[in-house]
Order: C-alpha cells, then sequence, then structure tokens
C-alpha cells in the first residue's frame, strides 16, 4: 500500500511538472530563431588566393591540440623556432605587403617582395626584412610552421629594424592584420597577396 502512494505521488507530480512545462509562456509568440555563425556579416580581409573564413571554422572535433593556438601569458616571452615543412619549402617566392602611413595615406604604398629579402620604408630609416612564408600558419609550444601548403591561414615573417635596432620580430598575418602586429606611431603593414613560385 505504501509503493502504491508514493507510485500515485510521483505520477502527479510527473504530470504537473509536464502541464507546468507546456503551459507556460505565450503560445502564440514563436521562439527567437537563432543566427548561424555563417550568416553573421564580419567583415575581414583575405588575400586573393586564399580560402574562406569559413573553411577555417571547420575543424575536425579531435584536433590535435599542439596544432591550435597555445595562449599566450603576458610579458613571458617563448623562443620558437621556425619549420617550413617539405610541401611548402621552395613553394612561394614573394608577397605583397601594405605599408600604411597612418600620419599621411596618401603616403602608403604596396610593397613586392621577395622572400629572404628586405626594403627600406620611404621617407624613414626602417628595414622591412621579409620571409618565411607560411600559407597555413600553425604555433604550437615550440614552433611555427604550415599545416600543409593551401592558403587557409596565410602569414609572413616580418623583422623590423630602425639604426641597427631591432624593432620588432613577428608576423603578418592576412586575415587577421591586427593579430600581433607591429606597433609604430606611424607605420602598419599588411600581408595583401602571396606569389607563387612557379609564376614568373
Amino acid at each position: 500500500m505504501k509503493s502504491f502512494n508514493i507510485t500515485k505521488t510521483l505520477f502527479v507530480l510527473a504530470i504537473g511538472l509536464l502541464i507546468g512545462c507546456s503551459g507556460s509562456g505565450d503560445s502564440d509568440t514563436p521562439p527567437p530563431q537563432a543566427k548561424k555563425i555563417s550568416e553573421v556579416d564580419v567583415p575581414q580581409f583575405e588575400g586573393s588566393r586564399s580560402k574562406p573564413v569559413e573553411a577555417m571554422a571547420e575543424k575536425p572535433s579531435g584536433a590535435n591540440p599542439d596544432e591550435t593556438h597555445p595562449g599566450i601569458k603576458e610579458g613571458v616571452k617563448v623562443d620558437r623556432g621556425i619549420v617550413v615543412p617539405k610541401e611548402v619549402d621552395g613553394q612561394w617566392k614573394a608577397v605583397k605587403i601594405m605599408v600604411r602611413n597612418k600620419i599621411d595615406e596618401a603616403r602608403s604604398s604596396m610593397k613586392i617582395a621577395s622572400l629572404g629579402s628586405n626594403f627600406i620604408i620611404e621617407g624613414s630609416e626602417l628595414k622591412v626584412s621579409v620571409g618565411p612564408f607560411l600559407p597555413n600558419f600553425v604555433m604550437t609550444q615550440t614552433n611555427y610552421s604550415s599545416k600543409g601548403n593551401e592558403l587557409t591561414n596565410p602569414a609572413v615573417r616580418l623583422v623590423v629594424e630602425e639604426k641597427g635596432k631591432t624593432l620588432y620580430e613577428g608576423w603578418a598575418f592576412a586575415k587577421y592584420p591586427t593579430m600581433y602586429a607591429f606597433e609604430h606611431d606611424e607605420f602598419a603593414f599588411q600581408l595583401m597577396d602571396y606569389i607563387p613560385a612557379d609564376i614568373s
């Protein structure tokens, strides 16, 4: 008899919960529709040969944590090497870099720089050394490299010097120009395009 009362009580509670859940709210108002991330208009620059940004979002669920972007601790400098994979080595010969003049946009210019070369920014004493180029930039705990030769996350290494003093050593990204960017009162850089070795 006692177990029957407990069963009956649980049954009544379950019915009450079902009625309470389905009866609450205004049935005439449809629930708000969430937008898919791919439908949200977020302007991002892509180099002329890059894969669309949506393609970058499709990451396999079992991604190796070494292939994702490790966290950076403020004030901690990690000395990583650069590893250019065999399938990338020798496949790219130059990049196009926008040198933006923040003070006078009319003095901004596009530089075509061979990998391994350098150039002086006109009207300054800044020397920019260019290369290597990684078409699908990845950063592990120990190095910078490229996951294949597809243009998924293009980046080029830049070293900026002034009067023999190194001001910046880092990467210029095509899709994310402000990420770890060179900080200067007058000049900014953006990777705009990339020239394969088989194009003369």
